[in-house]
């Protein structure tokens, strides 16, 4: 199947998510938004609209952090099985390996029951797992 052809599936599907997800279908390519509930409502009723408060949200803070990011500091349970494990599901259904969202999703999973907070994982931590396992 040529790169083109595949679905981009982006998790977790807000304001940023939407943003780029749009600016993807825009340029023809195939996308799958996974978002929260009030997220997907709007996203039913209004469609996806690209806003300049949406293209000033690309400019990220370098203090911003992530709702699970959020959840693991706090202790609480992160929407890991909810994103990534949608997108392992559909992975599976596909017939499609996913390596890095199930690395991802093993690491989530370990930081929520060890409750030290985020693990600060850093890409080539990641990836060096993947190259080990």
């Amino acid at each position: 199947m040529a790169n083109e052809d595949r679905r981009i599936v982006i998790a977790g599907a807000g304001s940023i998510g939407c943003y780029a997800g749009g600016c993807l279908a825009l340029a023809g390519r195939r996308v799958i938004l996974l978002a929260r509930p009030r997220i997907e409502e709007a996203l039913r009723k209004d469609g996806l609209r690209a806003t300049e408060l949406a293209r000033r949200m690309l400019a990220i803070d370098p203090e911003a952090r992530s709702s699970m990011w959020d959840d693991l500091q706090r202790g609480r349970p992160t929407e890991i099985d909810e994103l990534q494990g949608a997108i392992l599901r559909l992975a599976d259904r596909e017939g499609t390996p996913a390596p890095l969202i199930k690395r991802v999703t093993a690491l989530v999973r370990k930081a929520e029951q060890e409750n030290h907070g985020s693990p600060g994982l850093t890409p080539e931590a990641i990836s060096a797992g993947l190259r080990s396992a």
